[in-house]
C-alpha cells in the first residue's frame, strides 16, 4: 500500500517540493490518514503498534520518491514519538499520543545548537525554575520540520553538570517567546522544513518536562540511537531510488548502437551499488529487530547508519555517472538523489562519530 502511495502520489511532487522548498503538509496529512503517523504508538493510543522494523520498511518506501516526505516521516516516528514513548510517563502519553497517531500534531527532536552538533556537553540552552514550572531560553538550529511541526521535544539543561543535568522539555512552538526561522537554499532535502528555533522565556508547565528521573544525557540517549535508525531507512530509500532511475534509464539510453546496460562498466556500477545497499539494508533491519526484541543495538544502530550513508554515497554518485551529462541536470531525479543524500550526512551523527561509537563498542573503551 505504502509503495503505491509514494509512487502515485508522492513521487509527482517529489520535484516541485525541492524547487520550491515548501512544506509536504498535504502528503503527511494523507499520511496521518493512513495511520503511518501512529505506526509505533500503541493500540491503546489509537496507533498500530507496530514495531521499528515496520517503520524502517515504510519510512524507506516513502523516501525512495522522496527524501524531504521522508526524513520528516522519520523524524516524527524516531525522535518525536520515540521521545514522549522512552521519556514521558503515563499521563504524558495520554496528553500527546493520540493526537500524534492521527496526524494531528507532527512531532519533532531539538537537540543540535551552532556550537553543539555532536557534542551534547556543549549544550546551552537552557531552563529556568519558575513557581508552576520552567522558562526556556536559548536557541535550537536544523530542527527537522519544525516549521510544520506541533509539538517540540526540547534537549536542555537544568543545571552546571555537562551532561547530567540534560533533560527533555515539550514545547509547543506557537507558545508565546517562541520563533521559528526556517533554513533556506540548503543543499538537498530542501521540502524538509528545516528550521532554527529561538526561546525567548518560553513558558513550560512542569508537567512538560519528561525525564524526571534525572537520568541527564543518559536517558536521552535511546532516542538518538532511534534516530540513527530513522537516518539510515531515509538514506537507503533515497539510494534505491537512484538506483531504480538508473536501471530504467540505462535500459533505453542507446550508445554506440546498444543500450547502457549492455556495457559491462555500466553493468559493474549497478551491481555494486545495489549489493552496498541491500547490505546496509541488512544491517538496519538486524539493528531494528535487535530492538524489537528487547535488547541494545548501540553497535549496530551505528554500524547500520555509518553503512547505509556509505552505500548511498556511491550508488548515488554512480547514479549520477550512469545517467551522464544528464545526471548533472535537476531535469532528472538522480540529481537531487545524490543532494538529498550528502544533506542527510549529519543525521544521527556523522561518520566519524559513528565510527567512534563502533570501535569503542570493540574495544572496550569508553573515551
Amino acid at each position: 500500500m505504502i509503495a503505491d502511495f509514494s509512487d502515485n502520489e508522492i513521487a509527482p511532487k517529489a520535484e516541485h517540493l525541492d524547487e520550491s522548498q515548501g512544506l509536504p503538509t498535504d502528503t503527511i496529512s494523507q499520511l496521518g490518514e493512513l495511520g503511518m503517523l501512529g505506526l509505533t504508538i500503541p493500540q491503546q493510543h489509537g496507533g498500530a503498534e507496530l514495531d521499528l522494523l515496520s517503520a524502517c520498511l515504510v519510512v524507506e518506501e516513502i523516501s525512495r520518491c522522496c527524501g524531504s516526505t521522508g526524513l520528516v516521516l522519520a523524524t516524527h516516528l524516531f525522535e518525536g514519538t520515540a521521545a514522549i514513548m522512552n521519556l514521558a510517563d503515563d499521563a504524558g502519553h495520554q496528553r500527546w499520543l493520540p493526537k500524534m497517531a492521527t496526524g494531528e500534531t507532527l512531532a519533532t527532536f531539538a537537540l543540535a545548537e551552532v556550537e553543539a552538533e555532536s557534542d551534547a556537553s556543549g549544550i546551552t540552552c537552557a531552563v529556568g525554575q519558575e513557581p508552576d514550572g520552567y522558562s526556556l531560553h536559548g536557541k535550537k538550529t536544523w530542527v527537522i520540520a519544525g516549521a510544520m511541526a506541533g509539538l517540540v521535544t526540547v534537549v536542555a539543561r537544568n543545571g552546571e553538570d555537562q551532561l547530567q543535568d540534560l533533560g527533555a522539555y515539550v514545547v509547543d512552538p506557537k507558545t508565546d517567546g517562541c520563533s521559528r526561522e526556517p533554513l533556506k537554499d540548503v543543499l538537498g532535502l530542501r521540502g524538509s522544513g528545516f528550521c532554527d528555533i529561538q526561546f525567548d522565556g518560553v513558558r513550560i508547565d512542569a508537567t512538560s518536562y519528561l525525564n524526571r528521573d534525572n537520568s541527564g544525557w543518559q536517558g536521552l540517549t535511546r532516542v538518538v540511537e532511534m534516530s540513527r535508525l530513522g537516518a539510515a531507512a531515509v538514506i537507503l530509500g533515497v539510494a534505491r531510488g537512484a538506483i531504480s532511475h538508473a536501471l530504467n534509464y540505462a535500459s533505453e539510453r542507446v550508445a554506440f548502437g546498444r543500450t547502457l546496460d549492455r556495457f559491462g562498466s555500466i553493468r559493474e556500477m549497478l551491481a555494486e551499488a545495489a549489493t552496498g545497499v541491500e547490505s546496509a539494508r541488512l544491517l538496519l533491519w538486524r539493528a531494528a529487530g535487535l530492538y524489537d526484541s528487547g535488547k541494545s543495538a548501540v553497535r549496530e544502530a551505528s554500524m547500520a547508519n555509518l553503512a547505509a550513508k556509505q552505500a548511498a554515497y556511491r550508488a548515488t554518485r554512480d547514479a549520477v555517472q550512469v545517467f551522464g551529462g544528464n545526471g548533472y541536470s535537476r531535469e532528472y531525479p538522480v540529481e537531487r538523489s545524490y543532494r538529498d543524500v550528502q544533506t542527510a550526512a549529519p543525521f544521527g551523527g556523522g561518520e566519524d562519530l559513528q565510527k567512534i561509537i563502533v570501535s569503542r563498542s570493540l574495544t572496550g573503551v569508553r573515551s
